[in-house]
């Protein structure tokens, strides 16, 4: 077939082939060059904007470490002594404060020549960038400061079984712009459904067996001794669906109940088997559950004592926050409370605590 089409059209299209690929090859040649120019000055501008973070890596290490204090000392003979000292909020453990480190100085292209954990929550680094190498600097966390919301504080405001102040003057509430819980008796579904309306964060309190009862409504609604591991399943489920499923609860009575050997073991392997916590509020020195044995089944328990309200309580509660991390504050639902309770938000956010619901410190 090819020997019958004349010569000079074969040639002919073999050329303008040949000039068509010549353009197409002459085209991505451009565009590839166009592409690595762009890439270029790409690079450029990354380089130019982070000059001050290269020149700055100091300034910007102690603010990437949240440092609270600087403190200079007098070099030394020894060159394991440091000369810097950076005091640093709890709530990040060492080992993760010397990888922020480490990160930010190959971030700002400085160079780490060591680092190493030492004890009492301290470490020692050393480390060089573009003005030098820079002295050697412990890190060390301070334990009465927190790194903002590191520590958590939650108000929990209990109603009596025959409440008046929820019942006639809901919107004193109102007053307290901040998040909070209503402890409320599991046996009185007229409070329950006013905290409901009222949109709150509800903890139920279940009252169990005790022969200090100051009400027949709770005396006939409390958990018995001797109930079975099935009975009291049942029981607490019924319970906590009209509390939107809460996952946890309160007593204030029950001490019969709790120093009843037995009806304490059917009640841990509940708790531990429907991962609910406990917040045991009997009187004190009453029998309550085994801290070792909540630890050892992973059960979520605490023990607390209901005070009168005062300003003491809650700067209490404040100081046990920023030193432990977590911290509970628990009053009646009074109209003196609330009054009590209204600056609480600017007095948490200046100490860095964050007012959040009990769930979160169990």
């Amino acid at each position: 077939m090819l020997q019958k089409i004349p010569l000079k059209i074969l040639i002919g299209g073999v050329i303008f082939l040949s000039l068509v690929l010549i353009c197409i090859s002459l085209g991505l040649g451009r565009g590839k060059n166009s592409n690595k120019q762009e890439d270029a000055s790409q690079k450029e501008f990354v380089q130019e904007a982070s000059i001050s973070d290269v020149l700055l890596l100091n300034k910007n290490l102690k603010s990437i470490l949240n440092v609270h204090k600087e403190i200079t000392l007098k070099p030394k003979n020894d060159t394991l002594a440091a000369t810097e000292i950076w005091l640093v909020p709890n709530g990040m453990s060492i080992p993760n404060y010397m990888l922020r480190a480490s990160r930010e100085i190959e971030r700002c292209r400085g160079k780490v020549h060591w680092m190493r954990e030492i004890k009492y929550n301290r470490a020692l680094l050393k480390y060089e960038g573009e003005q030098g190498v820079y002295p050697l600097t412990e890190i060390r966390v301070i334990d009465s400061l927190w790194l903002p919301n590191s520590s958590k504080l939650a108000v929990v405001l209990a109603v009596n079984a025959k409440d008046s102040l929820l019942k006639n003057k809901p919107e004193l509430l109102e007053k307290l712009k901040f998040t909070y819980n209503l402890l409320i008796p599991s046996s009185r579904p007229e409070l329950l459904e006013i905290g409901k309306k009222l949109n709150a964060n509800l903890i139920p309190w279940i009252p169990m067996e005790s022969s200090v009862f100051a009400f027949s409504t709770e005396k006939s609604n409390q958990v018995k001794i001797g109930i079975t591991e099935k009975e009291l399943a049942w029981k607490l489920d019924e319970t906590l669906k009209k509390f939107n499923n809460a996952n946890g609860f309160a007593s204030f009575n029950g001490e019969d109940f709790l120093a009843h050997g037995a009806s304490v073991e059917n009640f841990g392997n509940v708790l531990r088997d429907k991962k609910l916590w406990f917040w045991d509020l009997t009187k004190r020195n009453s029998a309550s559950l085994s801290q070792n044995e909540c630890t050892r089944k992973n059960i979520r328990f605490r023990k607390n004592y209901l005070e009168a309200e005062t300003e003491a309580q809650v700067i209490s509660a404040l100081e046990t926050a920023r030193k432990n991390g977590r911290a509970i504050l628990l009053f009646n639902l009074t109209e003196k409370s609330i009054n009590l309770l209204k600056n609480l938000p600017e007095l948490a956010e200046k100490q860095g605590t964050k007012l959040t619901l009990a769930d979160d410190v169990f």
